[in-house]
């Protein structure tokens, strides 16, 4: 008997970790801002990049006042879709990002999502030059 409990118990021990492994994503209504990045980010750290983009996702339809973090939350939205492999999709998330630029006339968004956003679309649409053997890398990679 006494057996059988330890086992009962490691089981429900390996069950229980398992299910807080798998990272479903979790809402609480007093969650702020930067609780919906950290969890993100820490999915993203895992490779779930999934449950990193209902994180997003999430942060955008709770918070739609919220300017930079928005921009912010698209930048990371893009990027997790490149990578995810989904370079299609990653670029026109950056496309829609970077009008955002365009029309921002008083210059309130933050700079340096747009700045990353041009970078991960420089490598995604450069990304085959770089992978052939004949071809002079850039300036400054050896």
């Amino acid at each position: 008997m006494k057996r059988l409990m330890c086992v009962l118990f490691a089981v429900t021990m390996i069950l229980s970790t398992a299910a807080c492994q798998s990272g479903a994503p979790v809402y609480d209504a007093k969650m702020r801002p930067e609780d919906y990045f950290q969890r993100a980010q820490e999915r993203a750290d895992l490779g779930d990049y999934d449950n990193a983009l209902a994180y997003y996702f999430k942060f955008k339809e709770v918070f739609p006042d919220n300017l930079e973090k928005n921009i912010w939350a698209s930048y990371e939205i893009a990027f997790l879709y490149h990578k995810k492999g989904d370079d299609k999709k990653a670029l026109q998330l950056i496309d829609e990002l970077l009008s955002l630029y365009t029309q921002d006339k008083s210059g309130v968004l933050p700079k340096a999502p747009k700045e990353l956003a041009e970078k991960v679309k420089d490598n995604i649409l450069n990304k085959d030059k770089y992978f052939d053997k004949t071809a002079k890398p850039p300036a400054g990679v050896k």
